[in-house]
């Protein structure tokens, strides 16, 4: 069996018992003919980019399903026939696309066995909003008195470090001055 994935969109006119009907409909055909659905996503009412058969607005459910490469072709039938559907596309899935959805599931399930197995104690100790403002608050005060400190040392320690140099002119004078 091949991995397939659908789109339809239903008319939006119709009302939500009918919408789900149709979209029970084509899930038991899928499942009747030897396909097995993985993913039903309802994505709901959309505008269409262009008008199609004079309306604006589509209901759009996306089905991910296996099944023999047969059915496929009398699942776009079924949808010919239908005459609440907009617009329908069926695509196989390639290699990649799967690949991707096998490494989603193994993250997602993943992210639930790790939530599943952390103590509830550790979302306790975590800070709150509050705490993290006061503490970010608090340092940009901080911040200026020593810089403010550190010029007052800068500006001592030269007075006292040209008393104490042997030649002091030397120092002082660019290299570019030349001394007669």
């Amino acid at each position: 069996m091949r991995k397939y994935e659908t789109i339809f969109v239903i008319d939006s006119l119709l009302k939500s018992e009918e919408i789900e009907n149709i979209i029970s409909k084509y899930e038991r055909f899928i499942s009747a003919n030897g396909g097995i659905i993985d993913v039903v996503e309802q994505w709901g009412k959309k505008r269409l980019a262009f008008e199609i058969k004079k309306r604006q607005y589509g209901y759009y459910v996306y089905i991910r399903f296996d099944g023999p490469p047969t059915m496929i072709k009398q699942l776009e039938r079924e949808y010919r026939l239908n005459e609440s559907l907009l617009r329908y596309k069926t695509l196989l899935m390639n290699k990649m696309a799967i690949k991707a959805l096998t490494a989603k599931k193994l993250q997602t399930q993943k992210k639930s066995v790790e939530q599943k197995t952390q103590p509830p104690s550790r979302n306790i100790e975590k800070p709150k909003k509050d705490q993290a403002d006061t503490v970010e608050k608090e340092k940009p005060a901080e911040e200026p008195v020593e810089t403010t400190q550190s010029i007052e040392n800068q500006a001592e320690k030269p007075s006292d470090s040209e008393t104490d140099s042997p030649e002091p002119e030397q120092s002082a004078a660019s290299p570019d001055e030349k001394t007669v």
